[in-house]
């Protein structure tokens, strides 16, 4: 079922275009009154296009490797997992464009009720004995609906119901996800490049071992997301420029929440470690405490990348992305058959928790530069 999960997820990651994004920035380029009308018809004729596309790739995937590349997971596991697949390009796109209309709480209430929903089918199943793989696909399917239509009727009553589709939007945001999509592919190579290597060239459990340390590490860096989300919501109204001031003020706050978090996470490590996956993760403990650094890193990109979306900056943002990939590849390939699950740590500090921080501060002074070219010269 996890595996099958996963593929899900993968697929509709691939499959969205990163359009929910791209539509960010189409907001700031339309008049106030209109972009939701606007944007919201054909990015809901989008999800059909792009699942059926994504259908017809998985089905040549599948015939093309005789089901080997899914690890023979059986056919009717596969189908049910595959039907998410709308609902979750839809959610990336609904958490978008609620964003900007700053009705996140809608968001939070549908997410809460459809897993609350899934968590509720699950307890039932158990309760009467029907546990399966397909049954749990089918919780979890019926709940991510949940989510998806809550923001559906959300957003349809917040346009008035009414729906245009213009085909010239349609061109436009595919021109946007050309230049932007390829820096979410970057960024699902950077963050799964490293267990691939180590598993290749270092022993099975030290890939257990990372994850573990890794996972945790980052877990301050969910700060972030629910903030930048919020940023998203006032940059429409104002601007990259124009929320600027706001968002450094903020962003320096969390950087200093999310050092203290590490700081803590640090010195409790064995406590921490002990408790969340038990004693036989003891070696994990000093790789979480080496990765605590990676969550500054992961933060300050997550919180800088209303900026870089608002700005239309997605070539840069892209190039970016893959350079950083290619070089956490090329370190990797370096350190990992000499050193093995350290060399993987140092990989990951030198490209999260170094040049990350770098290059979103190099931005934010760069951000910051605009803002005062915007307010035009002091009188």
């Amino acid at each position: 079922m996890a595996a099958a999960t996963a593929w899900a997820m993968l697929f509709s990651a691939f499959g969205g275009l990163s359009l929910g994004q791209v539509a960010h920035y189409r907001i700031q380029t339309k008049k106030q009154d209109q972009w939701l009308t606007d944007l919201l018809g054909p990015l809901l004729l989008m999800v059909v296009l792009l699942s059926f596309t994504t259908y017809a790739v998985i089905a040549i995937a599948y015939y093309a490797t005789n089901g080997r590349l899914f690890q023979e997971i059986p056919v009717y596991v596969l189908c049910i997992a595959f039907a998410i697949i709308p609902f979750l390009i839809w959610e990336e796109y609904s958490r978008n464009l609620l964003a900007a209309i700053d009705k996140l709480h809608v968001y939070n209430m549908a997410q809460f009720g459809g897993r609350t929903i899934c968590l509720l089918g699950i307890l039932g199943l158990i309760y009467f004995n029907r546990i399966g793989i397909f049954e749990v696909l089918t919780v979890q399917l019926i709940g991510q609906a949940i989510i998806a239509m809550i923001g559906l009727i959300a957003l349809s009553k917040a346009s008035r119901y009414i729906i245009r589709i213009k085909l010239f939007e349609i061109f436009d945001m595919l021109k946007g996800a050309v230049k932007l999509h390829l820096n979410t592919v970057g960024a699902f190579l950077l963050a799964q490049n490293t267990v691939l290597m180590l598993n290749y060239f270092s022993e099975k459990a030290d890939v257990g071992y990372y994850q573990i340390a890794f996972q945790m590490a980052i877990l301050p860096a969910v700060i972030s997301q629910s903030t930048s989300m919020v940023l998203y919501s006032k940059m429409s109204e104002s601007g990259p420029d124009g929320i600027w001031p706001l968002q450094k003020r903020i962003s320096l706050q969390i950087l200093v929440i999310v050092a203290f978090i590490a700081v803590c996470a640090y010195i409790a490590a064995p406590m921490i470690v002990s408790l969340l996956v038990g004693k036989n993760f003891e070696p994990s403990i000093r790789i979480f405490r080496l990765l605590l650094p990676c969550s500054l890193g992961m933060t300050a990109a997550q919180l800088m990348t209303p900026q870089w979306i608002g700005r239309g900056a997605f070539i840069l943002t892209t190039v970016i992305t893959f350079g950083v990939a290619i070089g956490n590849v090329i370190i990797n390939a370096i350190l990992i058959p000499r050193f093995g699950i350290m060399g993987a740590v140092w990989a990951s500090l030198i490209c999260y928790g170094g040049i990350t921080i770098i290059v979103q501060a190099l931005f934010a002074w760069w951000c910051e530069k605009k803002y005062i070219q915007s307010l035009g010269p002091a009188i």
